[in-house]
């Protein structure tokens, strides 16, 4: 039986990692060290392996790859299996099928092909635990391998698999359960690849998602709640952000790293003489999404204000752009297909950060692979004159941007904000489109500072966040 701890740092310093542990005992004969640090999991196989004995508020763990290095632990709290939990109760090889067969005690049975076992046998010879990496390479795997037995140990918590060259692998019941190929399992899978997206229009001008800047620097719970709003709605409103420069870099550190891009890691939106781009003039700026003509397009912008203009015009302009798309599937499907499969022309060139020269083809809706809208890729300033398709296909094009872009300005879709100096939006760059009414100079100064976030390191933050968090 499996017994969880919560384990503090060891004593031995050297060996020290300053953050908390989660170590599993499998009946004496088997530890796994999961640590919520990158590259510190270790696992430890054998029978010397001690016990940890009833009251004891201290574990020696052996380290059998470096010679004579021992941790010893501090027992912070014991806490006993969930009631309910399901074990291995029978195990037998199909060979018919090549899968090893797991018949669970709460019912059910998964199979578990050969090949997939022996890829991933987790011992210290097959995987690097602590760079977690696979260390059996594809050119020295036989595929058609078979084992010559497979048991249950450990009450039911250890399954072993005999190889025929005497190799024997060994597999955590949660760890096989975490990986179970039923038809449940992967559907359960593939909800957490879908993203949980929230449609809406004007009516979130009612109730704009807010957060707030000092907490997002300090809690967990409130940045994974952020991070999850700009996932599911794509729009959060950061208020309290200090007037000063240098704020969308601190926040952006609190998840990842700003992304480089040819205006450099920061871009300042003011109205400046010859203007690399038209966002630094006090022009009106159509609704749009940023880069475009970049392979890899930013996935989220931020947009801090710092000085907002005193006069007329400003406002920004924010439209679901996924919405637009499916209301645009709806009433006039034609037109939603070309933007689906005809591949536009975007280019961006000049001198900013450095001399630039950007081109990319994408198409206007990119659907994944269940036919979903998964992005958009839209914007007027750096749609390219250059088309790449047939003469009788630039008309159809055209009226399927017309169509599309005139949905996005029905005032059923549109939310109009003009941010006060001190305020933060950050968008979903890849749905939600955005624009600004053009203002004037006599107004006073209107400073924005701004930068991106890419979505893998997102995804990333939002991961850890929740294994640290426990939600």
């Amino acid at each position: 039986m499996a017994m969880p701890l919560v384990l503090w740092r060891p004593v031995h310093r050297s060996l020290a990692c300053q953050r908390p542990r989660n170590i599993s005992v499998l009946s004496g004969q088997r530890l796994k060290v999961n640590s919520i640090r990158p590259k510190s999991s270790i696992t430890c196989l054998g029978a010397g392996i001690p016990h940890l004995q009833q009251g004891s508020r201290r574990l020696e763990v052996v380290f059998p790859w470096k010679l004579g290095a021992t941790r010893n632990f501090s027992v912070l709290r014991e806490c006993q299996r969930l009631e309910g939990e399901s074990v291995m109760e029978k195990v037998c090889l199909n060979e018919a099928a090549r899968v090893v067969e797991v018949e669970w005690s709460g019912g059910g049975v998964s199979r578990f092909p050969y090949v997939w076992l022996r890829d991933n046998c987790q011992c210290q010879k097959c995987f690097n635990p602590d760079s977690r990496a696979r260390l059996v390479l594809m050119a020295d795997l036989d595929v058609k391998l078979s084992p010559v037995r497979a048991e249950v140990q450990a009450a039911g918590s250890l399954l072993t698999v005999d190889w025929p060259d005497g190799h024997q692998s060994q597999y955590d019941w949660p760890w096989l359960k975490a990986r179970c190929f039923s038809a449940q399992a992967l559907e359960k899978r593939g909800r957490d690849w879908q993203r949980k997206t929230q449609l809406w229009g004007s009516e979130l001008a009612q109730d704009l998602p807010k957060a707030d800047f000092s907490v997002l620097l300090t809690d967990d719970r409130a940045l994974y709640d952020f991070l999850f709003l700009l996932d599911s709605v794509g729009l959060v409103l950061v208020q309290n952000v200090p007037c000063e420069v240098g704020q969308v870099d601190r926040l952006a550190n609190r998840v990842a790293f700003l992304k480089h891009t040819n205006y450099g890691k920061e871009f300042v939106v003011k109205s400046k003489p010859n203007p690399s781009n038209v966002a630094y003039t006090s022009a009106k700026l159509g609704l749009h999404t940023d880069l475009p003509q970049y392979n890899y397009t930013p996935g989220v912008q931020m947009l801090h204000c710092i000085e907002q203009s005193k006069g007329e015009g400003g406002d920004n302009h924010l439209v679901d752009g996924i919405n637009v798309a499916y209301q645009l599937k709806e009433e006039n499907p034609e037109a939603f297909r070309l933007l689906t499969t005809l591949k536009v022309n975007f280019k961006d060139d000049g001198l900013d950060y450095h001399r630039f020269d950007l081109r990319e083809r994408r198409t206007i809706l990119s659907l994944d692979d269940q036919g979903n809208v998964e992005s958009i890729n839209y914007n007027d300033q750096v749609r390219d004159s250059i088309l790449d398709l047939p003469a009788e296909q630039v008309q159809p094009l055209y009226d399927a941007l017309k169509a599309y872009n005139t949905i996005m300005y029905l005032p059923r879709n549109c939310v109009r904000h003009k941010m006060a100096a001190g305020e933060m939006i950050a968008f979903n760059n890849t749905r939600t489109l955005h624009g600004r009414l053009a203002y004037s100079l006599t107004g006073g100064t209107r400073h924005l500072q701004g930068g991106y976030l890419d979505w893998d390191e997102i995804y990333s933050r939002m991961r850890v966040l929740k294994t640290d968090l426990g939600i």
